[in-house]
Formats: structure tokens, C-alpha cells, sequence
């Protein structure tokens, strides 16, 4: 990726009334700014519009959020997942989901989700890796907070981003199906163009909402970012990293801008209200109330982006445009389509008043037949919807489930295994399995590889001590599985 471009400096009355909101960053963050606003302009307090909550919230979120996906249900059995950093560097870690399946030598396909790298935490597509987990082997991107990388780990811009997707896919190794959200899509599509020249393309590519070709601009953002220029995003929402964080001086987009709506609501708002700017987002999506406060709490996890993968984006996506399906306007256009050879869904909100109308879809002119594609868009639905929540569990990812496995290998051939359903032994009801669960058994095979000890001291935890059972259950289930023929 060249270097960011320094364009043309634009007039500062909008500037002088965004620079304003840089020291919010510095006091969110606990510590003095290294870029104090000059002494003749007022402080904006009054007129930030935005609540006390949000702010005491927000600086109480320094911990980030963890995915706590401890089990899942497997061939209908619910079994523990372990999360597992695969491989890490300072700006990224590619996280795997393993599961602990009843039939061990069951295929299933490798998904890889690309989260929003935005300002929000990865965890933002818990649900989504919660939807893929029954019947995927599921790894994320997790992009880092740059607050916490150092200055020497260097800069990491938007090529050096496509190049983490592509080595993710092949540490992955084999069919890797890529589901990239929201603001990552662009970084999936040339990810998988750079595979694709490889002679190794992704599975499928999937893009769920998220800007492509801006001509279709509903909310007039790459007008706007056309008509300002880099210099004015890099003196409104760049700032450097205060003290005490790792990452001190680093140039970085603080998260905190993307709660308050700047890049998404529309350029001339400064602020925004975003308990407003939240439920615009999550419309349509389903769920209940009590799903929405634990989702706001999600979307207030919040973490700073590198400064120079930032003014790249915007440079590429919403003012030079490479991914336009136009002769010459991008730089992935080649005598071979970029995509051509990976098979494409793409799904768009209908009131996702972000994005949409098309620009999702517009990716599809990247693979040399347009036509062959799957397309869906979600009816009466907000962008959070597409990736979170009831809507998503039911209408969006059974539909992109679908269109992985048209496009998955045919599973490979499995031995014959006995049901593993604990409620299937004698006497168990679900709240018993539940504290079985606690003890990390869920599979018969495991309570049939209990011995006398074990399973003595197996009773002392579940307090059956009086009328012994686990020595009972182990015997049940080692019947179990010999009348199955499986040792």
C-alpha cells in the first residue's frame, strides 16, 4: 500500500468546529492531551449534546469485553468451546473456537469472520460467531486497540491489513470461507484478489453490509470526504495517545469518535446522540429489550485504529474509489476480474442509512459474472441487524449458511457414533446435566471412562454421596457404547 497522500488543505470553519472534540479523547482516556486546543476557542461541553452516562460508561470500558462462548450446542448435544489464539502479532491475533464435537471425525467448514475495524471492540460479532458455532470451525480477526501498540511495532495501514486477512487464510490452510462485516468488507474483497493471484482464493467471500462503491452515497459521506480532503479528517479525529498507555504518541482514530456518529451520522453533525444513533442501527433486528442493553453495552466497547489505517480507508473506499466497477478507477482492476473464481454473497440493510442501496451489491461487477451471484437484502432492518440479534439468528444467517455449504467440499465420511446426549441416560433431567456440564462432562464417552475413584470423587462434588450415582451413570454409559460397537 503507498503512502497516504497529503491532499489539499480545505477551509477551517468546519475543522476549527471538530478539531473541538480531539480533547474528549485525552479526558475519556484518564490523562492530558499532547494536543491541547487553542487558548481562543471555547470548550464545547455544553454543546457536546452528549450524555454524562455515555461518558462515565465509556470510561469505565479500559478492560475490553471477552467473547465467553463456553459451550454451544453440537449434532444437538451441547458441548464446551475453548478459545484459542492461533497465531499473534502486536496489531492483529487470528482466535480459533475450538469444540468438542460427539462425533470427532465430523468435516465441517472453516469460516473466518472479519469484524468492523471501526473504533469497536471484535467481540461487536459475538453473535455472529455464536450463530457459525454448531456447525463451523470458527476463527475471528481480532484487530488490537492501538492505544496499546507501541511505537516500534511500526505503522499498519490499510495493505498492511489485506496482508493479515490473506496470511490468516493460509494458517487456516484448506477451504476458508471469509465473512467480512461492515467496515471490513473492503478489506475481504482485496484480501481475497491477493489470494486469488496467489492461486489460492477463499472458499466463498461474504460481505454483510458495509460500503463498496460509494457512488450509491446515501448519506453523502464520500461527498463529504471528497469535498474536505485527508488534511481536514487528520485535524478533526486524529490524535496522539496520551499517557499512560502503551502506545503513547501514536497517531490513532480514538474509538470514541465513533460513538459520537462523526464518520457515520454525516460530517456536518459533530455530534450525535448515540443512544439515537443506536437504535437507527439496530432497527428491525428482532430482539428484546433486555438483548438491546447488553448489545448498547457491546457498542460502547470501544478501542482507538491506527491513524494511517484510517486516512487510507477513507481515502480509498470514500474518495478515490477504487472497488468502483469503472474502466481505470481502481486499483484492482486487471484483464481477469479480482474476484473471479471465488464465489460472492452479498447483504444489505434496507434502511441502513450508512450504506446500501447498492453499495454492498456493487461488488459483485468484480467477479466476472455478475449475474451468478447471491444477493439478499434485509427487509425493514438497520446494519447492527445483519450481523446481531433475533433477525440475524433467523432470516440473514440461515442464508448465509446456505451459501457456504452449496460451496463446501462434501464432508468427508465420519465413523457411526451413539447419540453423546447425557438426557438420554436414566433418571437425568437438564438441570442435572447442567451441573454435570459445571463439572466439564458432556459426552457419554466421558462418564464412561469414569473409574471407582473417579467417580467417588465425582459424587463428593455433585453432593450424591448418600445414593451414589456417577459409578452408576459410567456403567450405563459404558453399556451404552458397547451396544453401539464403539469402545
Amino acid at each position: 500500500m503507498t503512502t497516504t497522500k497529503r491532499p489539499r488543505k480545505p477551509a477551517g470553519g468546519d475543522i476549527d468546529r471538530l478539531e473541538d472534540g480531539v480533547p474528549y479523547y485525552h479526558s475519556y482516556s484518564g490523562s492530558g492531551s499532547a494536543r491541547q486546543p487553542p487558548p481562543d476557542r471555547r470548550p464545547p461541553p455544553a454543546a457536546s449534546g452528549l450524555s454524562a452516562e455515555l461518558y462515565a460508561r465509556v470510561a469505565r470500558r479500559y478492560c475490553h469485553p471477552a467473547f465467553n462462548l463456553g459451550t454451544t450446542f453440537v449434532s444437538g448435544v451441547r458441548g464446551p468451546v475453548f478459545e484459542r489464539v492461533v497465531h499473534a502479532t502486536p496489531f492483529w491475533r487470528l482466535t480459533t473456537f475450538d469444540r468438542v464435537p460427539p462425533t470427532p471425525d465430523a468435516d465441517v467448514p472453516s469460516v473466518l469472520v472479519l469484524p468492523p475495524y471501526a473504533g469497536h471492540c471484535p467481540t461487536l460479532v459475538r453473535d455472529t460467531v455464536a450463530a457459525f458455532l454448531p456447525g463451523h470451525a470458527v476463527h475471528v480477526a481480532g484487530w488490537a486497540d492501538a492505544r496499546d501498540v507501541p511505537l516500534a511495532a511500526g505503522a499498519f495501514g490499510l495493505g498492511e491489513a489485506i496482508e493479515a486477512v490473506a496470511d490468516m487464510v493460509t494458517e487456516i490452510g484448506g477451504a476458508v470461507h471469509v465473512v467480512a462485516v461492515m467496515e471490513a468488507g473492503v478489506i475481504g474483497i482485496a484480501a481475497a484478489a491477493l489470494l486469488g493471484r496467489r492461486g489460492q482464493p477463499p472458499a466463498t467471500l461474504t460481505l454483510i453490509g458495509g460500503p463498496v462503491d460509494c457512488r450509491a452515497d446515501h448519506a453523502g459521506l464520500a461527498t463529504g470526504a471528497a469535498t474536505r480532503g485527508l488534511d481536514w479528517f487528520m485535524r478533526a479525529v486524529i490524535a496522539p495517545v496520551p499517557p499512560p498507555f502503551e502506545g503513547v504518541y501514536r497517531e490513532v482514530f480514538p474509538g470514541f469518535f465513533t460513538l459520537t456518529g462523526l464518520l457515520t451520522r454525516g460530517f456536518d453533525r459533530s455530534i450525535a446522540d448515540p443512544k439515537e444513533l443506536f437504535v437507527g442501527l439496530v432497527a428491525g433486528d428482532g430482539d428484546s429489550a433486555g438483548g438491546h442493553r447488553e448489545f448498547f453495552d457491546e457498542f460502547l466497547a470501544v478501542m482507538d485504529v491506527p491513524a494511517e489505517f484510517m486516512l487510507q480507508w477513507i481515502e480509498a473506499v470514500l474518495i478515490d474509489r477504487p472497488f468502483a466497477a469503472e474502466p481505470g478507477q481502481t486499483i484492482l482492476s486487471q484483464a481477469t476480474p479480482p474476484l473471479a473464481g471465488t464465489p460472492l454473497m452479498t447483504v444489505e440493510a434496507e434502511i441502513d442509512a450508512f450504506g446500501g442501496g447498492g453499495q454492498t451489491h456493487a461488488a459483485h461487477m468484480m467477479t466476472g459474472a455478475p449475474s451468478a451471484g447471491c444477493r439478499h437484502t434485509e427487509d425493514r432492518a438497520g446494519r447492527f441487524a445483519l450481523f446481531n440479534g433475533a433477525r440475524w439468528r433467523a432470516s440473514v444467517f440461515p442464508r448465509v449458511a446456505d451459501f457456504i455449504a452449496n460451496h463446501a467440499g462434501p464432508p468427508k465420511p465420519s465413523r457411526p457414533a451413539p447419540t453423546e446426549d447425557l438426557l438420554t441416560l436414566s433418571g437425568l433431567t437438564p438441570a442435572f446435566v447442567a451441573r454435570l456440564n459445571r463439572e466439564g462432562l458432556y459426552f457419554m464417552h466421558q462418564l464412561a471412562r469414569l473409574d471407582e475413584a473417579a467417580a467417588g470423587h465425582l459424587d463428593r462434588r455433585l453432593g450424591t454421596e448418600t445414593h451414589p450415582l456417577a459409578a452408576q451413570l459410567g456403567r450405563e454409559a459404558r453399556r451404552r457404547l458397547a451396544e453401539a460397537g464403539r469402545s
